[in-house]
């Protein structure tokens, strides 16, 4: 009998780690979880807690000293498959059932959630609270940081360059940014913007950008110099150094990007490579990205300044800013040019001041023209002397970076009408989406038809010359009217119709030349 329970008790001991380690198995924790994006800074996950019974997150909650704390019912967990639903939270009320908590004077709430329990093997989710809109996007469970692909050979670049640095100075003219989202998956929400303090405008340019589906973006932007520019991508913040004239292709990590604009993981990131360069401004760039600083953009600052030592190099800057600020204001509620404008330009010492308000100006016309555009008809023109193959990129070069229909038709062409009324509910559908229509006629449609017809027609509108027209439809085997060419994002020939093919083809055509 005592051998019995003597070996029942050794069967027992030996099974005792066994029973522990399933019993620390079913209990994982989370510290400071990383995330690939987030498009709020009001709220942090500090902890992940993942056992069978519940899902728990140790948040934090950023506002002002004495705001109300509330968390809508209508927040969850999700993966691709799953949403698990918020049942309890400490510290902070669910919809205002219960008296809500405020922000201590601190401006931090620490709250803890209870979501339904995840599965094994799910390795990232996202949080989403809908009422307020906030959602931080592949939050990891199972890494520290969401793995992202970097391509071998930007990781191969040469270490200790001496930096080429551009020309200090005045050197007006279009920076041009080309970039990646490195970790960008369709279903986040990412905003991005680039950003520029003007030296001459009394005003920050604020240029929206498109992220394609494959995380790719184009945008352009006018300077009076080479300088630094800041590209917003959410919440976090990447300075970028741009000469005009040049361009430059970016890899941005977002993840990396993203925590290092976390309060909780800032200072784990901050001094992690975040963007890899290809192009104007490596070295610089390539230190702003990795610490925020550059010993080689410090180095071109110094030039630059030498460059301005001379009193009279910078009195006559000085004398020409004054001359064009006045004007410069004016042009941001009207961008045409005047003749006494012309004559102030025209008296200015530094030829770039005047190229670039010039050029301002022209991109000013232009948002305004794309703007109008979409409420009505907007009639351009195309200088008489371009003809041949230069005809088409000269239409679509203002519209880089945005998809584009053109439309062949004439104002005796029935079929050419009747497509155009059949388009209105497409336009209608993909009024949210960054496409141009641009309306190409010849001779043939008399001038004074034209014009009444286009009462009815929002676009950009050309009347070519004969010879234009002939040139255009040569060069791309339009044999008839009305006919369609569809340029992608990227200025490339997507898609061509002979004939009107019906809306829906178009759709697809226009859907797949503004996102991919």
């Amino acid at each position: 009998m005592k051998r019995i329970v003597r070996t029942i008790v050794v069967s027992i001991l030996c099974c005792l780690p066994v029973w522990l380690q399933a019993q620390h198995i079913q209990k994982r924790v989370v510290e400071h979880p990383g995330f690939i994006t987030t498009n709020t800074a009001e709220i942090e996950i500090k902890k992940i807690i993942l056992t069978d019974e519940q899902t728990q997150v140790d948040a934090v909650i950023y506002g002002k000293p004495g705001e109300i704390a509330v968390i809508s019912p209508d927040t969850y967990l999700t993966t691709e498959k799953n949403s698990f639903r918020l049942r309890e939270a400490e510290n902070i009320s669910i919809g205002g059932t219960t008296e809500p908590e405020r922000i201590p004077e601190s401006g931090k709430l620490n709250v803890t959630f209870s979501f339904a329990p995840i599965p094994r093997g799910v390795h990232e989710v996202d949080f989403v609270e809908e009422e307020t809109g906030w959602t931080i996007y592949g939050v990891q469970l199972s890494r520290q940081e969401p793995y992202v692909y970097i391509p071998n050979f930007l990781k191969s670049q040469p270490e200790n360059t001496i930096p080429e640095l551009p020309e200090p100075g005045l050197s007006a003219g279009k920076a041009v940014v080309n970039g990646y989202l490195l970790g960008y998956d369709t279903r986040m929400g990412v905003d991005m913007l680039l950003t520029y303090t003007d030296k001459l405008f009394p005003n920050t340019w604020k240029n929206n950008v498109t992220v394609r589906q494959d995380g790719s973006f184009h945008a352009e932007i006018d300077m009076l110099q080479p300088d630094t520019v800041h590209l917003s991508v959410n919440k976090a913040i990447l300075p970028i150094f741009l000469v005009p004239e040049e361009e430059v292709t970016i890899y941005v990590s977002l993840p990396r990007l993203s925590m290092a604009a976390s309060s909780l993981l800032e200072d784990k990131y901050r001094r992690k490579q975040k963007a890899w360069f290809d192009g104007a401004a490596e070295i610089i760039n390539t230190e702003l990205a990795t610490t925020g600083t550059s010993h080689a953009l410090k180095s071109y600052r110094l030039a630059e300044k030498d460059l301005t030592q001379n009193d009279a190099v910078k009195s006559a800057i000085r004398k020409d800013k004054e001359a064009v600020r006045p004007l410069c204001e004016r042009l941001l509620k009207n961008p045409i040019l005047t003749s006494a404008d012309r004559k102030v330009l025209k008296d200015l010492t530094f030829e770039d001041i005047r190229r670039y308000v010039e050029q301002k100006s022209e991109t000013l016309l232009l948002e305004a023209a794309r703007s109008e555009s979409s409420h009505e008809a907007v009639i351009a023109t195309l200088d008489d002397k371009i003809a041949g193959s230069d005809i088409l990129p000269q239409l679509i070069a203002p519209h880089r970076g945005r998809a584009i229909l053109i439309d062949f038709w004439a104002t005796w062409c029935g079929p050419c009408r009747k497509s155009i009324r059949a388009m209105k509910p497409l336009r209608q559908k993909l009024a949210s989406k960054d496409i141009v229509y641009i309306y190409l006629t010849g001779p043939s449609s008399p001038e004074n038809i034209w014009k009444e017809t286009l009462k009815e027609m929002t676009g950009v509108h050309f009347r070519l010359t004969e010879t234009q027209w002939k040139d255009v439809c040569s060069a791309y085997g339009i044999t008839g009217i009305p006919a369609y060419l569809i340029i992608s994002h990227d200025g490339k020939l997507k898609s061509k119709h002979i004939g009107f093919p019906g809306a829906d083809i178009l759709e697809k055509d226009l859907l797949r030349a503004s996102e991919e």
